[in-house]
């Protein structure tokens, strides 16, 4: 079950870094924000950014066999490519 976009959650960071801390609460400064808003909007988009096998299963998952192969898109490509030769000549 997916959690609703208002539910909350706590989380807790252990062994920060002193220098990546000091780096994320400058960048929170910079955007006039709470350490704490700007980590969640850093995780938000890390969390709504989909990774690359993630992608690559959606695509996987919509994709259509059309029964061509490399050899005849090849070939197609040729064809369309003497065609316009021909017009050219």
């Amino acid at each position: 079950m997916k959690p609703s976009d208002d539910a909350t959650s706590n989380l807790t960071l252990r062994a920060i870094p002193a220098r990546v801390r000091a780096t994320l609460a400058a960048r929170a400064r910079a955007r006039h924000q709470s350490l704490n808003a700007y980590l969640i909007d850093v995780l938000t988009r890390e969390a709504d950014t989909p990774t690359m096998s993630e992608v690559l299963a959606d695509i996987e998952a919509t994709r259509h066999p059309t029964g061509l192969t490399g050899d005849d898109a090849v070939a197609a490509v040729r064809e369309a490519r003497d065609a316009q030769d021909t017009a050219w000549a």
